[in-house]
Order: structure tokens, then C-alpha cells, then sequence
């Protein structure tokens, strides 16, 4: 079964016009999905939505990336660590490296002792550091081998389940709430950021990372773009329709960065792949990210960026 969109999420207008057909380019698994944008307010979708059932099989536990936690860590996932573990106190080094990159996106403004879920946590890498930095850390997952596995890594606050389980845990419990690379999975963002409204506490903070559909990536690859990644986002904000939605669900935004690395090359692999039939493998290859880089860095700068994150705080 697929679940046909009859009005926009946004702003209930029922008038949309078709994008382009696409497919699953990551996996190459079979089903063809069609992308469509809101008239009124710009908002991307797909429609029809795979049902949650169909879903599953888009999301193989051994090979969907946030599911697999690989003891090899290469240069980007020590850069990272190294920069979070240094977010609430720079120091020189930390301080030189973000006047050429952008700092870790989504992080919480800090509160000490400060409570914080993770929705889609994965296998916990994020709530590891978090810990450290002295949050008390929760995270919820769809997948029973991700949270076995964070849960193997002293994260004992993990639960296995979608977004609806955010409803299980107190009201007003949450210092802060964090979505990167969630937001446009979920069939209900609505329902959603309305579950987080109710456990966050009195000016908590929503923290959400996304792909963005306004970037010029996405304008010049289309059905090629790395982060359309279809079937698995069901929905592709903007700054602009984010905002709206989250402010529709009672949240005040308060800051909106840009922080893209990647795009521009998995949008590259996937138009050689498929017009000349190839199988290359660019988006694991350190010196073409890093060749590509300034690009997005300068695209960050004019707002045009692959990816943005959002604060905003409970109104």
C-alpha cells in the first residue's frame, strides 16, 4: 500500500506540481518514486509514499550507513570527535581549524547536566561525545542492531522504536531534543515536532539537521542529487518551509547555518554511475571530498548549501 499526500503539511494546500521521477541510488533496489512540490509554499515530497511496511526493506540494517558503527575511524570521524569534544571550550587548534570549516552542526547550546534524546540516534557516536561533555543522554532508533550495539557502548538510556515513542517519555523532561538527518524520513513531521513540543522543557531546544532543497546542488543534478535520496526522504525542506513548520508547531527559530560536505561529489558518482554506466565509488574518497570542499564551503557562505540546520526553542 502507498499513502497518497492530499494537501500540503505546511500549508494545507492541496496544489502541487510533478519535479521528476527518481529511484533508489544507493542500494539500487527496485521502485520507482515520484517527487512533487507544494504550489504555495514550495515544499518537496514524495507522492505516493512507500507505506512503513515498503519502507523497511530501503533500510538494510547491514549496509544503511547510521546502522553500522565500524572501529576504523577515518580521518573526518576523528576531525569530528576531536571538535566536539572541544565545542564548549576551544582551544587554539580547535579555534584555527573552524576558520576553515564550518564547526559541528546540530550541536545543544549548553546546559550543565542537561538532559538530551536523540531521535534516530543510530549506534550512539554522537551520545558517546554528548556523555562526555557531561549531558545526561537518551536516543531512539528503528533498528534493534543499532541500539544493541550503542547500548554495548554504556548508553543505557536507548530505546528501540520510531518517532512515536518520543510520546513515552515525561512532559517537560528535555533540555534539548536533537534530528540530524531525520526530519525528512518521517511520514508526520507535524506530529513529530508536536511530540517534542510537550517533552521539552520551557525554552528546551529543537535541534535539526537536512538536506535543503533550495541549494544549487539540488537545482543542477535533480533526480541525481546525492541528497534526495530516494525512497528514504519522504519529505525535502528549505530553510524557509522548516521554519514555517516548525513554527506552525509552536517553536520560535532562532538560527540557521548552513554546513554541507559531500553533496556536490555523491551527485557527481551518481550521474557518471547512471548515464555511462559505471560504478565508481567518489563520496569515500578523501582527496575528491576535500578537492570539493571550498565549493560548498563558498556555497555555505551564499546560503546555496547542500545541507542547513536549524535551532529554535519551545515557544
Amino acid at each position: 500500500m502507498t499513502k497518497m499526500i492530499s494537501s500540503c503539511i505546511i500549508c494545507k494546500s492541496s496544489k502541487f506540481t510533478p519535479l521528476y521521477e527518481t529511484r533508489d541510488r544507493m542500494f539500487g533496489l527496485s521502485g520507482k518514486f515520484f517527487l512533487k512540490k507544494c504550489n504555495a509554499c514550495s515544499l518537496a515530497f514524495l507522492d505516493p509514499q512507500p507505506s512503513e511496511s515498503k519502507i523497511k526493506k530501503y533500510y538494510p540494517s547491514k549496509a544503511y550507513y547510521a546502522y553500522n558503527r565500524s572501529n576504523k575511524k577515518g580521518f573526518f570521524e576523528l576531525l569530528r570527535e576531536y571538535l566536539i569534544s572541544h565545542y564548549y571550550s576551544p582551544n587554539i587548534i580547535s579555534w584555527l581549524i573552524t576558520i576553515c570549516i564550518k564547526n559541528v552542526p546540530a550541536m545543544p547550546s549548553h546546559v550543565k547536566g542537561g538532559k538530551i534524546l536523540d531521535v534516530g540516534c543510530g549506534t550512539g557516536d554522537t551520545l558517546v561525545l554528548l556523555n562526555k561533555l557531561g549531558w545526561d543522554t537518551y536516543g531512539i532508533d528503528m533498528d534493534k542492531n543499532a541500539i544493541s550495539t550503542g547500548k554495548k557502548r554504556v548508553l543505557n538510556n536507548l530505546k528501540l522504536g520510531t518517532y512515536k515513542g518520543i510520546d513515552k517519555y515525561p512532559d517537560n523532561f528535555f533540555d534539548a531534543i536533537r534530528l540530524y538527518h531525520v526530519i525528512e524520513h518521517l511520514d508526520d513531521p507535524s506530529l513529530c515536532l508536536n511530540l517534542i513540543r510537550k517533552k521539552l522543557r520551557r525554552g528546551g531546544e529543537l535541534i535539526m539537521g537536512t538536506p535543503n532543497m533550495e541549494s544549487l546542488v539540488s537545482k543542477i543534478f535533480k533526480s541525481y542529487w546525492y541528497n534526495l535520496d530516494s525512497p528514504r526522504h519522504l519529505f525535502i525542506f528549505s530553510p524557509r518551509t522548516l521554519k514555517k513548520l516548525s513554527e506552525n508547531n509552536g517553536f520560535s527559530v532562532k538560527e540557521i547555518e548552513f554546513c554541507s560536505a559531500g553533496g556536490i561529489v555523491g551527485s557527481i558518482q551518481y550521474f557518471i554511475n547512471d548515464i555511462f554506466d559505471k560504478k565508481i565509488d567518489l563520496i569515500h574518497k578523501f582527496s575528491v571530498i576535500v578537492l570539493f570542499y571550498p565549493l560548498e564551503w563558498i556555497l555555505d557562505k551564499f546560503h546555496l548549501g547542500d545541507v542547513f540546520t536549524l535551532k529554535a526553542i519551545k515557544a
